[in-house]
């Protein structure tokens, strides 16, 4: 890890050496002082402390080009996506949007957003330091709509007092079988269990489906994986709960996982109750680190358990930033967008809020200080160093069946699998999934 880490410190050099700066701001080749008095427009959703430290970001931006000032429009999730629209079928779309992973297609499709290609081909966009996985996230077809500005992974938190204590050392890209050796080896010592495949069991069986070198769970037609294969992720859970070391679905009941305070590896009165590890994401790690302080616990990163771990790994956007083809003008949009990736003070000021950012340098570029104010941030910028030299390309958007799919079909199977002396089969529940599913894809 010290040496991705020390990769990682020299691309930031690197990027920080490049001569696309103006005034001491990384604005790439365009001086937004040459643009004249203008009122530029931004909009994303958040929350409190996001529109304080992008206000922030906006407003030293100006103190360095006070010609530019800024129309800041901050919203919930719910406003923003209908206040968007309006401003779409006006055409006044503000010139940098906040977007989202599921939905920039439809707003390609719309006309409303810049194909940015010409603008990093140009230089005047600086994604160099960003992986090429994480910048196709933003494509469609063969243009570049969409900027992911902030990444995070799928991680598996553990309970490292308790294995430290066991002599338990858990590896990075730990394998199904590793996990299922500790997990019985914690189980036996302590009674300690584990748990997997519960929730949003639409995730876990998303890596499943990769480490079999699917590049998704889903297609347009429904789920990818044959009844046969998806059955061997339904005897996963069938065989934990036999052996008792995975938590079943009586003991899921008794327990809040949606609440990080309560969740079972940081809370609890008794090892009966506890768990030594917690998948979750790289974005959660803080709320988790906090709870699991309070308990006097030090946590641990791996990534998730499969059988080809690189295969399952994948960055996941956060969230993106597009200019809109109602920028009046899109160079000066483009340049504010690259301070917004690579400025390293505006960084700083933004505080990671919205994730890690996918620019490699200046992700690093800033730990120290963000370091001060999160003290798991330059661990998750190391976590995510590793994954991002260690993954497979993400899967696609979700298909507009996906929500209803996990709600009627895989948590109602999670739930049967993990019930104790279930009467259903692995090859059973294999079968209902791919039939289940395919019924559900073609009322859409």
């Amino acid at each position: 890890m010290k040496k991705i880490l020390a990769l990682v410190l020299s691309l930031m050099m690197l990027c920080m050496a490049m001569p696309a700066m103006a005034d001491g701001l990384a604005v790439g080749t365009y001086d937004p002082a040459t643009a004249g008095t203008v009122e530029f427009s931004f909009g994303w959703w958040g929350n409190q402390v996001r529109d304080e430290v992008t206000k922030n970001a906006a407003d030293y931006f100006t103190e360095n080009y006070p010609n530019i000032t800024f129309n800041l429009n901050a919203q919930s999730w719910g406003n923003y996506w209908a206040l968007m629209s309006t401003y779409a079928a006006n055409n006044d779309l503000p010139d940098v949007m906040q977007q989202d992973y599921a939905y920039i297609e439809q707003w390609v499709e719309a006309g409303d957003l810049l194909d940015l290609t010409p603008y990093v081909e140009s230089g005047a966009l600086d994604l160099s330091t960003m992986p090429e996985s994480v910048i196709a996230t933003g494509k469609v077809g063969d243009g570049l709509y969409a900027v992911c500005c902030a990444v995070n992974a799928p991680a598996m938190l553990y309970n490292k007092t308790l294995t430290d204590s066991l002599g338990i050392e858990v590896p990075m890209n730990i394998t199904w079988d590793q996990f299922v050796e500790i997990s019985k080896k914690i189980y036996e010592e302590t009674g300690v269990g584990a748990i997997y495949g519960d929730g949003n069991s639409e995730n876990p069986l998303t890596y499943y489906a990769r480490s079999l070198g699917y590049t998704a769970l889903w297609d347009e037609n429904g789920l990818i994986p044959t009844a046969e294969e998806m059955a061997g992720y339904y005897q996963r859970l069938i065989d934990g709960v036999a052996e008792g070391w995975l938590y079943d679905t009586d003991k899921l009941a008794g327990v809040n996982t949606n609440d990080l305070a309560q969740y079972p590896m940081v809370y609890g009165a008794s090892n009966e109750v506890r768990a030594w590890s917690a998948m979750c994401f790289s974005n959660q790690v803080a709320a988790y680190t906090a709870a699991a302080n309070a308990d006097g616990i030090e946590l641990g990163f791996s990534t998730w358990p499969s059988t080809d771990p690189v295969k399952s790994n994948y960055m996941k956007p956060g969230q993106f930033f597009a200019v809109t083809t109602d920028a009046e003008n899109p160079d000066l949009a483009v340049a504010f967008l690259n301070y917004l990736l690579n400025d390293v003070q505006g960084n700083i000021l933004l505080r990671a809020e919205r994730g890690v950012p996918p620019c490699n340098g200046t992700a690093a570029a800033i730990a120290d200080e963000v370091g001060k104010i999160d003290a798991t941030y330059p661990a998750s910028v190391e976590y995510l160093a590793f994954v991002g030299e260690n993954c497979s390309p993400i899967f696609p958007p979700l298909p507009s069946y996906a929500g209803t799919a996990q709600t009627e079909v895989i948590q109602m199977l999670a739930e049967e699998c993990l019930l104790k002396g279930t009467s259903m089969t692995a090859e059973e529940a294999g079968q209902m999934a791919v039939e289940m599913i395919a019924d559900i894809a073609s009322s859409f």
